[in-house]
């Protein structure tokens, strides 16, 4: 094992074979002296394959064609200025589903893009492509007997007017499914059902339990209206859908979703309580009459794609209510659905969400980083995830994890580059974790080897995730000091070096390597970068820094209590407040911004939509350096706009601030507008001011004065 890691850093392979041995020498490529056999016989693993360098030849033996195409992948990294080392390497998989996930309905990419993923995540021995074609927000692809489909479903008209559109044809669909099966990567379609599913009922209302016209949602999460399960017509239309999906799609499952869908809907349709009524559906320990409902509708599928000689595979909320019998579970809540599937007899994916598999989750400091659906995924975290759970393993059931997959959920993923940032090198760890054998993986030989994959990245044209310099303790590019400012940088993981300046221009690999923390002692600007092994820089970090005078604190009987304002109408920022009639309200605490509307989740049209203004006084308790944070539009202390997230998705604030202020009581204004920005509803937000003195480590709210 030990010796295998050691060759597979030095060679750089990712992922790592089984076994490596080394010879002295290299062979200079010539086509005419390589052979490659598929041979079925040869003993070897399924997808396994053997390559022999010596000098005067390459031999490579594998059980299958999918082995040949395998073994060349790791030739082209071995390969350098047209030389092979010479080596011997049997190699093979650990895992038979090396899965990565594609989510076009929230943010579609084209044709092109798609395959530009096919082949890199390919070329790393990933074989699995989960196609996420169907959900609130869009409808991606041509169904023939149903032309609303993508007529009314394959748009939606965003908050501020445009409209986000797009889906794939059915020829097109061939063509990727073509081009995949050429790089041994099966496509997996997902048709979502019976949640998610509000952009096939946008296009066909008879689906849902009110039959009320909707359109695709604008927003990102889980509405309330799903299809109904009471309606034969639901049925029919599925089946009609898997008739053509099957057409396209010769692979052996298909995902039928199942996932957060919620059942309010269907507690008040009759249609619904007389189907739970005719099946004897009963709530006990298993679940509810709603959940069992649920369980009938994906065995119904299930008997749809058995027709067709299909599987299926859904995310792990079809356990609930009890499980189809030959249903594969995908486990995204962590691995208990997984484990509970595996030790009824089921197959299982690991793709737990916090666990590292899923790629939409920021990767560094979520001040600096690009905005994203929350959580917490290091390259080191996602490689460190080990799909086969010691409960399973003690069991004897470990034969029925069938791999894992890594998910890149597009909600907040807006552009091709920034869907390239999220997935690599990320995704790399998860094709060495499918692929190479546990006792082969390190993490410590992982991390030298990816700097080789990011520059055949480099070579291919795509974006990818270089750690920023970040603040230990929270980053903030506008700092303030009163005597002096200390500012230290550190990375999510090591990089060659930081290089800075402090005269305005961007930092190159010969600028100034930080070393140690910078000290100041009058305002300066700090621009700073990561570099690579390879000489290539991050994303450039701009830190102002700025000595300041405390602010005076205003005199006690100037003291006000909170007060609050509001203004009904459609507002994309503070600035198109300019001559808005406002109104006085009622308001105890800042928080309660977000509850001048009732929420719901699905935005109907008759929302009324608004934007509230609150001011207050607040104390702090020593002169000193504090720093604030917000997801609201605009934060202003003592008549001073600190913080403005106008037109910024306010998913998690990215614009802290500091001041210096005096002991004692300062004015605070606080803008807030519900909207919905990059799909995300501002009246999910929160909209407390939160403050920290500088050197403490937590935030709190403000405390605003009564």
């Amino acid at each position: 094992m030990l010796l295998t890691l050691i060759l597979a850093a030095a060679l750089q392979l990712i992922p790592a074979p089984a076994q490596i041995q080394v010879r002295g020498g290299s062979f200079k490529v010539d086509p005419a002296k390589m052979s490659f056999v598929a041979d079925p016989a040869s003993g070897l693993p399924e997808e396994g394959y053997t390559i022999d360098v010596t000098r005067a030849r390459v031999k490579v033996v594998a059980s299958s064609e999918a082995g040949l195409f395998y073994a060349r992948q790791t030739l082209r990294q071995l390969e350098e200025n047209g030389r092979i080392p010479c080596v011997k390497i049997t190699d093979y998989p650990r895992f038979r589903w090396r899965g990565f996930h594609v989510d076009p309905c929230r943010h579609f990419l084209s044709v092109e893009e798609t395959k530009k993923q096919i082949d890199i995540l390919s070329s790393y021995k990933m074989n699995v492509m989960h196609w996420h074609l169907t959900d609130d927000q869009g409808w991606r692809i041509q169904i023939k007997r149903y032309p609303r489909l993508t007529e009314v479903g394959g748009a939606r008209t965003e908050f501020d007017g445009s409209v986000h559109e797009g889906y794939y044809t059915q020829d097109q669909i061939r063509e990727v499914v073509a081009y995949a099966a050429e790089r041994h990567v099966t496509v997996v379609p997902e048709i979502e059902m019976p949640g998610h599913a509000r952009a096939a009922i946008a296009a066909y209302p008879g689906l849902s339990c009110t039959k009320e016209t909707e359109h695709p949602q604008n927003m990102w999460g889980s509405p309330n209206i799903v299809m109904c399960p009471g309606s034969e017509f639901t049925f029919e239309f599925l089946a009609g859908v898997i008739d053509e999906v099957c057409a396209l799609f010769p692979s052996e499952y298909i995902h039928i979703g199942g996932d957060e869908c919620l059942k309010v809907k269907w507690e008040h349709c009759p249609a619904c309580q007389a189907r739970i009524q005719a099946e004897g559906l009963k709530a006990d320990a298993t679940g509810t009459a709603e959940e069992k409902l649920q369980s009938y509708a994906v065995r119904r599928m299930e008997g749809i794609l058995a027709t067709h000689g299909r599987k299926l595979i859904g995310w792990d909320e079809i356990l609930e209510g009890g499980l189809s019998p030959n249903a594969t579970v995908m486990s995204w809540r962590g691995e208990k659905g997984g484990i509970a599937a595996a030790l009824e007899g089921h197959d299982v994916i690991m793709t737990p969400s916090k666990e590292g598999m899923y790629l939409d989750h920021v990767q560094g400091d979520p001040k600096i980083e690009p905005v994203s659906i929350g959580n917490y995924t290091t390259l080191e975290k996602a490689y460190k995830y080990e799909p086969v759970p010691e409960e399973l393993v003690a069991d004897g059931k470990a034969s029925h994890v069938l791999g894992l997959q890594c998910n890149n959920w597009s909600e907040y993923i807006y552009s091709d580059a920034h869907r390239q940032y999220m997935l690599f090198p990320r995704a790399f760890a998860v094709a060495e974790t499918g692929w190479t054998l546990k006792e082969n993986k390190d993490w410590d030989s992982f991390r030298v080897r990816v700097d080789k994959a990011c520059r055949d990245l480099d070579r291919r044209g795509v974006n990818y995730h270089i750690p920023l310099p970040e603040q230990p303790g929270g980053s903030c590019d506008r700092l303030v000091f009163i005597d002096k400012a200390d500012l230290a940088f550190t990375t999510t993981r090591p990089v060659a070096a930081m290089v800075y300046t402090l005269d305005g221009s961007e930092p190159t690999v010969q600028s100034a390597r930080y070393q140690r923390p910078l000290t100041f002692t009058e305002d300066a600007v700090v621009k700073i970068a990561s570099v690579t092994s390879y000489g290539k820089l991050s994303p450039v970090r701009t830190v102002s820094v700025r000595k300041m005078n405390p602010l005076p604190a205003l005199p006690a009987e100037k003291a006000i209590g909170l007060t609050a304002r509001r203004t009904d109408g459609r507002f994309l920022c503070a600035a198109d407040l300019a001559g808005a009639t406002w109104r006085d309200v009622p308001l105890k605490r800042l928080r309660d911004l977000t509850t001048l509307e009732p929420f719901d989740r699905n935005l109907p049209d008759s929302t009324r939509f608004y934007a509230a203004e609150a001011e207050g006084m607040f104390r702090v308790p020593d002169t000193a350096v504090y720093r604030f944070s917000s997801d609201c539009d605009q934060v202003w202390i003592d008549g001073k706009l600190l913080i403005d997230n106008g037109l910024e998705v306010k998913r998690f604030s990215r614009r802290d601030a500091e001041l210096a202020l005096e002991e004692g009581l300062h004015r605070m204004k606080v803008v807030y507008i519900f909207n919905v920005l990059g799909g995300w509803n501002s009246l999910r937000g929160k909209t407390d001011v939160l403050i920290r003195k500088a050197g403490d480590e937590k935030f709190n709210p403000v405390d605003i004065q009564k």
